[in-house]
């Protein structure tokens, strides 16, 4: 289902940072989030990734050189996305440590397939955004036989031309619900 992936997507472009952020999720660095205290070459108090202010002796010398370079705006906002991720509770935090593990094991192929879609997702009208969203929550709460059937129909829809793919999208919809 693309509207699944799509979510996939999210979550992985917003635990993406918080791994390049925190060295103890990333598996680098001391395990701290915060770093020692030292200040970045900007003097406004952000740690940088490698947890340790060390540089090239450290084996992080292209993360820690790459935090130096990055944008003040981007720094804080790779430190606020990981403050979120460390508020998540731990089964959440684990389940999103898994799928990014999955999506680094994906084939290249894959994975710019899924960053296409979600670049569709970002370039797509809010409006149409928020009809997928609710449609897939309702979908989530069909039962497992009519949810086959629902992706069934939705995938043939992909051999039709695209007038027909509007009307046809439209009669499943009103199949499974009704009077919506």
């Amino acid at each position: 289902m693309p509207v699944k992936r799509i979510l996939l997507i999210t979550s992985w472009l917003l635990v993406l940072p918080c791994l390049i952020a925190s060295p103890s999720l990333a598996g680098k660095g001391n395990g701290s989030s915060s770093g020692n205290g030292q200040n970045d070459s900007s003097g406004h108090g952000m740690h940088s990734p490698a947890g340790n202010g060390s540089s090239t002796s450290s084996g992080n010398g292209n993360l820690d050189q790459w935090w130096r370079e990055l944008p003040q705006s981007e720094r804080q906002m790779l430190h606020d996305r990981q403050e979120l991720f460390q508020s998540l509770p731990q089964e959440q935090q684990e389940r999103l440590r898994q799928r990014w593990q999955h999506y680094r094991e994906m084939p290249p192929e894959e994975r710019q397939q899924m960053q296409q879609k979600f670049r569709r997702w970002q370039e797509m009208d809010p409006d149409e955004r928020d009809r997928l969203r609710g449609m897939y929550r309702k979908f989530k709460d069909l039962p497992e036989d009519q949810r086959r059937k629902v992706k069934e129909e939705l995938y043939q829809l992909h051999e039709m031309p695209p007038a027909e793919q509007e009307q046809k999208r439209k009669e499943i919809y009103q199949r499974y619900f009704p009077g919506e």
